[in-house]
């Protein structure tokens, strides 16, 4: 009890005197404080609206460049200077010409909306292909003749409304006449949210402001701005920042050079008494700081050593439970230090050697997979060949051809698998089927026909890699083998809202039920020797591929009975990571 009394009177004691010292302190520097926070706030706010203006100058500067540039293309003067054409389609396809050269204007820059020329016998051609007189009548109205009507080469107007094909949009219009010999005026028609912007990045740093024009007189915009300015908050300085002080507080106003337009910003007073209020509330933050510190440093020694120790234990506790999401923030700098580095390292090492064990067994499968794809089957490349000598020897060249450039595609479909990865277009696959169905006709003449049912717009779909192939292959061996009219194999690629769907349907013999469980669990029936193009993949490696792709989503359906066909229907998530829409 008496260690726990003279360790309360020590820690009073310099509570005390930290309280008393900052109160003291506090005071002095506030009054100080006060006047320096007004100074600073003020040259702050300069700042800002110099870093505005000249943002603002910039555009502007940029606008006339740019305009410059665009009077100065030979296509745009050329029209504006020819008043007449042979014809009216002369004339219409002379703007089409401008429209397109506009149009490449246009986009170079996002805040330009459109823009148009205007020839010297009023009549206007806009960068969209419009013919109608609205914008004729437009130009009637005061904004246009009020700017052109200064006699200046260049210019803007004051904002105003025009009709697009979106709706009404609000624009300022940069005006700029074309060279004497030539006529006739280039109009920019520009967003107007484009320039408001540039003024609302005021909005963090000042109570009111507003962008006028006229010297003053009239707002372009304006944010919570009295209208009842005085004359001398609007005296203006061209390219420098004038500061009118009020009692409330004060103005801050910049112009801009040849543009008419000016900046005007309020900073009330009661602001600087809102940032002395966060000075108190950080003093007291600050107090609060020091005396909880105070309190800290004087806890019991053994209280640093088993607050590591604890957390210590609470990390062990989670990653036995699993979670190896843990940190240790305790700095000790003895030996519970170096005990807690070990403990990260080796969760680091636990947690690399997971995602290194996951991403082994991802490489395992999918190399598997394509080490099985890879395979040529040599007995279809056997009878390929055998049946190439044979036509040849018949002198039936053109069937020769034919074989050894189907041949040669699925050869070469063979070598690149590895670069393509496990999907492919639909329209390559369908290549790739129909090559090797050709083979296969030349081999069995009138045994079969391929139909397919597949629209244009399914043709870019990537679905996976040597489904159908297989499919098609157990059609011709095991529906057509005891077949004695021709059959007919039917793939069918649909497309819904949220699916694909494979379908291959044969009219061959059909299975019985235990045939179609002998398939699908990957067994064919000895009688008949696979010779497709690549080593057999049988229907549970196809389902086992289609679950490793796309999970539980994967739909396999076989219908079958003996007797009368077999349809196998496939259904796969559409998924935005494999699927290119074609346009």
């Amino acid at each position: 009890m008496r260690v726990r009394r003279i360790r309360n009177k020590i820690l009073g004691s310099v509570i005390l005197i930290v309280v008393v010292s900052i109160t003291l302190i506090s005071v002095l520097a506030l009054e100080r404080f006060s006047s320096i926070l007004e100074n600073q706030a003020l040259k702050e706010d300069l700042i800002h609206v110099d870093q505005t203006a000249d943002q603002i100058e910039q555009f502007i500067e940029d606008v006339t460049l740019y305009a410059g540039n665009m009077v100065n293309d030979e296509l745009l003067q050329s029209f504006a200077k020819r008043n007449s054409y042979p014809s009216v389609y002369e004339e219409i396809k002379a703007y089409q010409q401008v429209v397109v050269q506009l149009t490449k204007f246009n986009v170079l820059r996002n805040y330009l909306e459109s823009s148009a020329i205007v020839r010297n016998d009023g009549k206007v051609f806009w960068s969209s292909l419009y013919l109608d007189p609205y914008f004729e009548r437009e130009l009637g109205k005061s904004w246009y003749r009020d700017a052109i009507g200064t006699g200046r080469k260049s210019g803007f107007t004051a904002p105003h409304t025009i009709s697009v094909s979106s709706g009404d949009q609000k624009v300022v219009s940069f005006y700029i006449r074309f060279a004497p010999e030539y006529g006739g005026v280039l109009l920019l028609n520009i967003r107007y949210d484009a320039i408001a912007k540039l003024f609302d990045s005021l909005a963090p740093s000042f109570e009111r402001y507003a962008w006028m024009n006229d010297g003053g007189s009239t707002y372009l915009l304006n944010r919570n701005m009295t209208h009842s300015i005085s004359a001398s908050t609007q005296e203006l300085t061209d390219g420098e920042v004038t500061v009118h002080h009020q009692r409330s507080g004060y103005y801050l106003t910049r112009s801009f050079k040849e543009t008419g337009w000016s900046v005007i910003t309020y900073t009330s007073k009661g602001r600087f008494y809102r940032l002395l209020g966060y000075v108190v509330q950080y003093w007291a933050i600050f107090l609060t700081l020091c005396l909880g510190l105070c309190v800290l440093l004087f806890l019991p020694i053994i209280s640093n050593i088993t607050r590591p120790i604890s957390q210590m234990s609470k990390a062990m506790k989670m990653v036995s439970m699993g979670n190896y999401n843990v940190g240790l923030q305790f700095r000790s700098n003895d030996e519970l230090d170096i005990l807690r580095t070990g403990f990260q390292s080796m969760l680091r090492d636990i947690e690399l050697q997971i995602e290194e064990k996951v991403q082994q067994e991802k490489w395992k499968k999918r190399v598997s997979t394509e080490l099985l794809l890879a395979q040529m089957n040599p007995h279809f490349i056997y009878n390929t060949l055998n049946t190439v000598i044979y036509l040849s020897r018949k002198g039936n060249n053109k069937a020769v051809e034919e074989m050894v450039e189907a041949f040669i595609g699925i050869l070469h479909d063979a070598v690149k698998l590895g670069e393509s990865g496990l999907f492919i277009q639909a329209a390559k696959e369908k290549e790739l089927i129909d090559h090797y169905v050709l083979i296969q006709k030349y081999r069995y003449i009138d045994k079969f026909d391929l139909v397919w049912n597949m629209k244009e717009e399914m043709e870019s779909v990537l679905i996976p890699k040597s489904v159908l192939q297989p499919l098609v292959e157990n059609a011709i061996f095991h529906g057509f083998a005891e077949l004695e009219s021709p059959g007919l194999i039917e793939i069918t690629l649909e497309r819904t809202e949220d699916y694909i769907i494979l379908k291959v349907r044969d009219n061959g013999t059909g299975m019985d039920p235990e045939t179609a469980a002998r398939l699908l669990a990957g067994e064919l029936p000895t009688t008949v020797r696979h010779t497709g193009p690549m080593k057999h993949i049988g229907i549970t490696n196809i389902r086992e591929r289609l679950t490793y792709l796309y999970g539980d989503a994967a739909v396999f359906k076989l219908d079958t009975n003996e007797g009368d066909g077999t349809t196998i229907v496939i259904t796969l998530p559409l998924k935005s990571d494999v699927i290119i829409e074609s346009g």
